[in-house]
């Protein structure tokens, strides 16, 4: 069974952890992903806390998150408990779903995407914004090492070490998004690696 983590341990500290290990870089991607959103209607997949409030405070939002305490800090008004792989909503719902550093941690992926392809209208899109490693070797090892120490020290600081423990593996699920990211029921999807060691890929998916 694969190892899972009980975010409701870390919600306050989870989008904390996020900037670190993106070194403070996590907001600017954050706008760089929402200036793909279409539309009106936004479904903020894994929204936690609701971290995305400013980019997309000019849409009409639906937060969904699995976990109850990180939607009782969401700061959007329309807040759903629900997962990427059973989203409790009618297909052709949304103009845009948006998804920043959450999908690591979805146990199904596959399904996922299937889902999020459902409640989407035709032309739709799904912006994924996430974490991975480097492409180069020594990079790869460098950012392992870096990432390591860091969830580390925060977990024993905290008492959370577990679930720190699985924020650092959970960087390892797609090692190359290019390909595992391929099967999907959309018509189109571009993938970029941004960061200054590329370890973090945003995919835009259109139906």
């Amino acid at each position: 069974m694969a190892e899972k983590a009980n975010f409701s341990n870390i919600y306050k500290f989870y989008d904390l952890i996020n900037s670190v290990i993106t070194l403070g870089f996590d907001k600017s991607w954050r706008d760089k992903a929402s200036s793909h959103v279409t539309g009106t209607t936004v479904l903020d997949l894994g929204s936690g806390t609701g971290a995305a409030l400013k980019q997309l405070q000019n849409y009409e939002v639906t937060a969904v998150d699995p976990d109850e305490k990180m939607l009782q800090l969401n700061k959007f008004s329309n807040k759903v408990i629900g997962s990427a792989e059973d989203l409790p909503f009618s297909d052709n719902s949304f103009d845009s779903v948006y998804c920043a550093f959450v999908w690591r941690n979805v146990d199904e992926p596959a399904l996922g995407l299937n889902e999020i392809y459902r409640v989407l209208r035709p032309g739709g899109k799904f912006i994924l914004l996430d974490m991975t490693r480097p492409k180069n070797k020594l990079l790869k090892f460098l950012h392992k090492v870096g990432t390591f120490k860091v969830t580390l020290l925060i977990g024993i600081l905290t008492f959370n070490l577990k679930e720190y423990r699985f924020l650092h593996k959970s960087l390892d699920k797609y090692p190359e998004p290019e390909i595992d990211l391929l099967k999907h029921p959309f018509t189109n999807v571009d993938i970029t690696r941004m960061g200054l060691f590329g370890f973090v890929y945003l995919s835009v998916f259109e139906k």
